[in-house]
């Protein structure tokens, strides 16, 4: 529940920044725009692609931007159901 509140309230930021509308009383509300969310962040994401590293975002980002992106999307797989991409990168890259 506490990290349903989480992304609850990440969903309410980003839709000031995004012009997403999201109701925090609806459930279905709330998993529709943080979706919406996981799916624009896993745009930048290019390690499920042959020849790419696992876990990792390419040139510009930062490991530490790679990791914060997949601690966000542990937290809405916790809540939604399982990325593929999320247990591959977790596999390879173990430290």
């Amino acid at each position: 529940m506490r990290s349903l509140l989480k992304w609850a309230s990440t969903a309410l930021l980003a839709s000031h920044a995004a012009g997403l509308t999201v109701d925090v009383d609806d459930p279905n509300s709330i998993k529709e725009v943080t979706s919406t969310i996981a799916y624009g962040m896993m745009k930048y994401y290019t390690g499920n692609h042959t020849g790419d590293v696992p876990g990792n975002l390419p040139d510009p980002y930062y490991w530490w931007e790679a990791g914060a992106m997949f601690m966000n999307m542990i937290e809405y797989w916790f809540c939604k159901f399982r990325l593929a991409a999320v247990r591959q990168s977790h596999r390879k890259q173990p430290g």
